[in-house]
């Protein structure tokens, strides 16, 4: 008889003491429900002529991670981070008529901010610039052949 008294204590003290509390319960179940809510998916857009123009994560219907777009020529036409639709972290952006790159820079929210290069067609840097919050602070120039010269 003693055995089944110790048997019994200990299954009474293991699940009492594994029973969560109601407010926790209620939090958990409101955290998952929250995060399930969250719809992620990979988007993909078209130019008229079929060829691709866009394509990228979207959270929620916001633009929220590593995106492409690109010129209906098929070039590509930039490459970056978006956070809540708004360009944010470093960025890339190429040529129309021969897909090279034209430009690369920090965006900060939708923002320039910090360092950008800015080339010539022939891949020579032509601007090297620091911006904050879209304020231009520093800008070098430099011509075709890589001497420097006067911002215009």
């Amino acid at each position: 008889m003693s055995k089944y008294i110790c048997f019994y204590t200990f299954l009474f003290i293991l699940f009492s003491s594994c029973k969560k509390d109601k407010k926790t319960e209620i939090n958990s179940t409101v955290q998952n429900s929250f995060l399930q809510e969250k719809k992620k998916e990979i988007k993909k857009k078209w130019w008229d002529n079929g060829a691709i123009a866009s394509e990228g994560i979207y959270i929620d219907g916001k633009a929220n991670g590593f995106m492409k777009w690109y010129h209906e020529s098929g070039f590509l036409a930039g490459e970056g981070l978006m956070k809540n639709d708004k360009r944010d972290g470093w960025w890339k952006v190429y040529d129309i008529e021969d897909g090279k790159l034209g430009a690369e820079g920090n965006f900060k929210e939708g923002s320039k901010h910090g360092k950008w290069k800015l080339y010539h067609t022939n891949g020579a840097i032509w601007k090297d610039q620091f911006w904050e919050n879209n304020i231009l602070i520093n800008n070098k120039c430099w011509n075709e052949n890589g001497n420097e010269i006067t911002c215009k």
